[in-house]
């Protein structure tokens, strides 16, 4: 179930949204997920903002001055599917990029660092 919105977006929101979906997909690529590109249908339609880059994992874009964690998680496992770990990759202005997901996938990939 999508997720629907009580007032549009302004013009200067999508575009701020779509800079950062952009931004993201080229870190992506620059860290050898050639493949990732922006999922155009996700605003409307749902799905993972970003496809086609890692395996597995859906991820939600969010480049906002507020933090809204709770609903943005709800949102990003919402659009996931069951199977794919849900990350929400977000920040502020003047900021760097940061990634919240689930603390049992972190450990995971932190006990992988190790071997």
């Amino acid at each position: 179930m999508p997720l629907e919105r009580r007032t549009p977006l302004r013009p200067r929101a999508k575009g701020k949204g779509n800079a950062a979906e952009r931004e993201v997909v080229d870190l992506l690529r620059a860290y050898g997920w050639t493949s990732a590109r922006r999922n155009f249908a996700s605003g409307g339609y749902g799905g993972s903002d970003v496809v086609d880059g890692i395996p597995g994992v859906a991820l939600e874009i969010k480049r906002q001055e507020a933090c809204r964690i709770w609903s943005w998680i709800a949102q990003c496992e919402a659009a996931a599917k069951p199977t794919d770990t849900p990350i929400v990759v977000f920040r502020r202005n003047r900021s760097r990029w940061y990634g919240c997901l689930p603390l049992d996938d972190l450990l995971e990939l932190l006990k992988l660092r190790e071997t």
